[in-house]
């Protein structure tokens, strides 16, 4: 039987080399290298589905740039529970911001939604991520979730970016940066590759 290692090595970052041996013990079926190879090759499967589980919801670049913003902004680098992430959310997207670094475009990509019709204070527009995620089963979620934060990840190490006070104190440079890293076109194309768009 032939057996392809790419997906495995890819996702999982184990050498194949090493796949390879376990695979040799295939016929020792109670090694455990040969159960966490089967179970590997299960969850890849697993998570092909979920992702097309979240596709059907139709998520949309904006609701992945406020995910990725919220994460980026938090300097989040591990898992949070679904409940904290909203309340977190939610928090967030009230806070008024002021200064001249919430006047860039990149910050009223963020901060786009008026709070009333005579004010000029605006607020992050987090109801459809919000609805969407209150959807989502505890799996959906966590793969949504690890996907979101392995994007962040990988504009940051792309990038070299970094915050710890949102906007405040950036310079133009600083907003220009965080703008490419979070293009609309470098979303769409990196979650069209997971499979979520």
């Amino acid at each position: 039987m032939q057996t392809s290692y790419k997906p495995l090595v890819e996702r999982y970052d184990i050498p194949r080399p090493t796949l390879i041996e376990w695979q040799k013990r295939a016929e020792q079926k109670d090694n455990w290298r040969v159960k966490h190879l089967a179970y590997l090759r299960m969850q890849l499967s697993v998570e092909k589905e979920t992702y097309g589980e979240i596709k059907s919801y139709a998520p949309c670049i904006e609701d992945l740039f406020l995910f990725s913003i919220y994460l980026f902004f938090h300097n989040t680098t591990d898992f949070l529970p679904k409940e904290t992430f909203l309340k977190g959310l939610r928090e967030f997207s009230l806070e008024i911001r002021s200064g001249v670094e919430y006047q860039h475009d990149f910050a009223g990509r963020i901060w786009s939604l008026r709070m009333s019709e005579e004010s000029s204070k605006k607020m992050v527009n987090y109801y459809r991520l919000f609805d969407l995620l209150k959807k989502f089963t505890a799996a959906q979620y966590a793969l949504l979730f690890s996907a979101v934060l392995e994007f962040v990840t990988v504009m940051k190490q792309k990038y070299q970016i970094e915050t710890k006070s949102f906007l405040e104190g950036k310079t133009w440079q600083e907003l220009y940066m965080y703008d490419k890293a979070f293009a609309p076109k470098v979303i769409e194309d990196f979650f069209i590759k997971k499979g979520i768009l």
